[in-house]
């Protein structure tokens, strides 16, 4: 592809439907569209009828995700936007050691999504929209069997990925679910932008594949104890892991239900029930629904 360099002199305020939006790239609206549903572009603001509203920094930042050489001249509000972006990024741990030039460009292309309790990131054959950063709330990894049963896979915590496998696969389509247990608030960076960093930039490269690794080690260890702890030993450090940094005897509510909590630790509903009837009859613990009051960490620990 040809780099074209398309500079700005000075920010322009004019606003540009769907339709001028597309004349202004050169391409059909049907096209623009589609580049939004399939994360090769970042999301616009909407009007209050819901139609998405262009500015002249929008095309340009658009162009900028396209592959072409943009200089954008950014307005204070987008350069406060911008470094709100970059806390939030450097909270990842994914992202804390990359250099400063390197965040600055994902920072640019980020963008929130709100969902509600219930409501799905994604569904197995969903394309892939971008790199998904939960912010806020708490997000269930799931996958189900021909006959309906669920395996959950993992509790996603804020300022973690969520299905960056799907970044480098070639199908790029998701292969499980990801559903909201509360409201959450999730940042997204555009599939074609994060694999264009990628390449350009070997850290962002090295940071996805250290991920990588630590999800292998997770899977490993997860193996592990699924083969030599009892299930009573597993639910004590789902516990403990759950559990804030408070002193002993701090209550914790329970992310997932119990048939949720029994998939994770590879247990049939009626023995994690029965486990927590042992677990509080040996003074560890007290439960009523899904809150659990640790009062024995120490205890929990060994077992």
């Amino acid at each position: 592809m040809d780099i074209v360099r398309y500079t700005l002199s000075m920010p322009n305020r004019r606003q540009f439907g769907s339709t001028e939006a597309a004349a202004e790239l050169g391409v059909s609206r049907s096209t623009l569209l589609r580049w939004f549903r399939e994360g090769r572009v970042s999301q616009v603001r909407r009007d209050r009828r819901g139609w998405r509203s262009f500015t002249t920094e929008d095309l340009l930042r658009i162009r900028r995700e396209l592959g072409d050489e943009v200089e954008i001249p950014e307005s204070d509000e987008e350069q406060d936007r911008r470094g709100r972006m970059r806390t939030y990024l450097r909270r990842v741990p994914t992202f804390r050691t990359l250099p400063e030039p390197v965040l600055d460009e994902l920072a640019r292309c980020a963008r929130f999504h709100g969902l509600l309790a219930g409501q799905s990131l994604f569904v197995p054959g969903d394309r892939a929209r971008g790199l998904h950063i939960l912010v806020k709330g708490k997000v269930r990894l799931f996958r189900t069997s021909p006959d309906g049963r669920e395996q959950v896979l993992a509790l996603a915590k804020p300022y973690q990925t969520v299905g960056e496998a799907v970044l480098f696969h070639p199908a790029e389509r998701h292969v499980s679910y990801a559903a909201c247990i509360e409201s959450s608030t999730v940042m997204i960076l555009p599939l074609a932008r994060v694999r264009q960093l990628t390449q350009q930039h070997p850290q962002l490269a090295f940071a996805f594949l250290r991920e990588f690794a630590r999800r292998i080690e997770d899977l490993e260890q997860r193996l592990e104890e699924l083969a030599l702890l009892s299930l009573e030993q597993r639910l004590a450090r789902i516990l403990l892991e759950w559990a804030s940094l408070g002193e002993t005897g701090e209550e914790l509510e329970m992310p997932l239900t119990l048939s949720e909590l029994a998939s994770l630790l590879g247990g049939a509903r009626e023995s994690v029930s029965r486990s927590f009837v042992r677990l509080e009859r040996d003074g560890l613990l007290r439960r009523s629904g899904r809150k659990v009051l640790l009062l024995d960490r120490e205890g929990l620990g060994r077992l």
